[in-house]
């Protein structure tokens, strides 16, 4: 592998390590407020915190773009969003995990249906060997509490496909585009209407600084402030710093995070998910195998 600055392989870490932890912070937002409340919460919190760049950034933008930007706010950030949070209502953070990391196998296969991108027999296999260990993520379980419900699993999924969706989105629209502007626009255009679907579902009425409340409001702010606004930033920067495939190396830790983050919470997994887990992480390398810079 090509050297990198130290900085570089420090924001690898922390950012698989943010993004893998995304999963129990969902957990706990639950105990409190609903899917809803936590996927608009993320986008408005994390609107607020990047609308200094967007306003630094809007005086230069393309309006041509700005359709885009709130395609790229939808699909990557925050139908996904609910989605996630929706799902996690029955599946463990660690299988929620593993299932995330689908999103390059889809990204690939948009690529190749939408974009025309040549596919070779590797990247098959491995869209292939990590569709089956979804499938081994969704039907194996076998303990009551945390057993993946194949409806709620196939939210993940598609919220993986829409990720996927995105990061061809991005190529294809926004390749002239500043990270900073790709990282904040969507959100910022996804945070107008959240502010509206709170004010009117009664969250507000809801947040409370005592208990647990407390701690379910904690969580979905560290979420939207680390997990979202920040880490995209930082996530643009180590493109700059590196190239996309380096970065790329975050989905191989995010699912390792969000395992270990379960198994600390007390979820329990059966050897045929763990393997189903091994199996994902087997397909996104054999499609990461001869990608170019």
């Amino acid at each position: 592998m090509k050297k990198f600055f130290p900085i570089a392989y420090v924001l690898l870490v922390v950012l698989g390590a943010v993004w893998g932890s995304s999963f129990i912070l969902i957990k706990r937002g639950l105990d409190t407020f609903s899917p809803l409340h936590i996927g608009a919460y993320r986008m408005f919190a994390a609107g607020i915190v990047l609308l200094p760049i967007f306003l630094i950034w809007l005086p230069k933008a393309k309006r041509s773009n700005f359709k885009w930007f709130i395609l790229s706010g939808l699909f990557g950030n925050a139908l996904p969003a609910v989605m996630f949070s929706i799902a996690q209502t029955q599946l463990s953070s660690s299988v929620t995990g593993a299932l995330n990391s689908l999103t390059p196998m889809f990204a690939l296969l948009v690529g190749v249906i939408v974009y025309k991108i040549p596919l070779d027999r590797s990247k098959i296999l491995g869209v292939v060997i990590g569709l089956s260990g979804a499938l081994a993520l969704i039907l194996l379980g076998n303990n009551a509490q945390y057993k993946a419900d194949f409806m709620y699993a196939l939210l993940v999924i598609l919220a993986a496909l829409f990720y996927g969706i995105n990061v061809n989105l991005i190529k294809e629209k926004f390749a002239e585009s500043k990270p900073m502007v790709i990282a904040a626009f969507p959100i910022v255009f996804m945070a107008i209407p959240s502010f509206f679907i709170l004010l009117f579902t009664g969250f507000f009425e809801q947040v409370s600084f005592e208990g647990k409340a407390l701690e379910s409001l904690g969580a979905i702010s560290l979420l939207a402030v680390f997990g979202t606004a920040l880490s995209l930033i930082a996530f643009n920067h180590l493109i700059q710093i590196t190239n996309a495939v380096f970065a790329s190396l975050t989905t191989y830790i995010i699912p390792i995070v969000a395992l270990m983050w379960g198994v600390m919470d007390g979820e329990s997994l059966n050897v045929f998910q763990i393997s189903g887990m091994g199996l994902i992480l087997l397909g996104v390398i054999l499609v990461r195998m001869n990608q170019k810079k």
